[in-house]
């Protein structure tokens, strides 16, 4: 007797603007209904299934509806062609922080923004040289606010800014932080005091 293939559930956090606006979803693999069940194991497993879900079963406009939607990838992923099957005008290209940057990654990441693909990179806590490559070529820098105190945040943001990308806040958990970003001058925000990630369904 076959087993029965778990079922696979997606996610998504919204993406907001500095009015509030919503402007994109973060689609995340679940492995239940349970908001907190990521179980993530395989990072290109769990894109799969995610970009399965939401473009496939779902479909995306049911997913994100007019919004663009941020998809995770990791550094087997963003070799693969399944990148290649998502929209250009629907899609954010997220560069998971396990992705490590060298030659190969840069050259694909070149030639994704040749295609229009637009990328972003994510969970952003520290600056070093080793990023410039990659800096040249992303629109959008996640920075991870949790993890850094008031002036740490600072200076990452001072650093950042003479590459003169979008930088959205993610993790913001409280109005104060959400205060101190909106200060410091981040154009998207992202995190629990702004929404929890909810189950997408059929």
């Amino acid at each position: 007797m076959q087993a029965r293939t778990p079922d696979v559930f997606v996610a998504r956090q919204p993406v907001l603007d500095r009015e509030r606006n919503l402007i994109a979803y973060e689609l995340l693999f679940r492995a239940s209904d349970g908001y907190a069940d990521a179980q993530v194991t395989d990072d290109a497993l769990a894109t799969s299934r995610v970009v399965t879900r939401a473009f496939r079963d779902l479909g995306i406009d049911t997913v994100v509806g007019g919004a663009k939607a941020f998809i995770n990838v990791d550094a087997e992923s963003l070799m693969s062609k399944l990148v290649e099957t998502l929209p250009t005008d629907r899609v954010v290209i997220e560069l998971l922080e396990t992705v490590s940057v060298d030659d190969r990654i840069v050259r694909r990441c070149r030639d994704l923004k040749a295609k229009g693909y637009r990328l972003a990179l994510d969970d952003f806590s520290r600056y070093t040289a080793a990023y410039d490559p990659l800096l040249e070529l992303v629109d959008i820098v996640k920075i991870d606010v949790l993890s850094l105190d008031s002036d740490s945040l600072a200076e990452v943001v001072r650093l950042l800014k003479p590459w003169r990308r979008k930088l959205l806040a993610e993790k913001v958990e409280c109005r104060q932080r959400a205060r101190d970003c909106l200060a410091l001058g981040f154009d998207f925000f992202q995190g629990f005091y702004f929404g929890r990630p909810a189950i997408c369904a059929a």
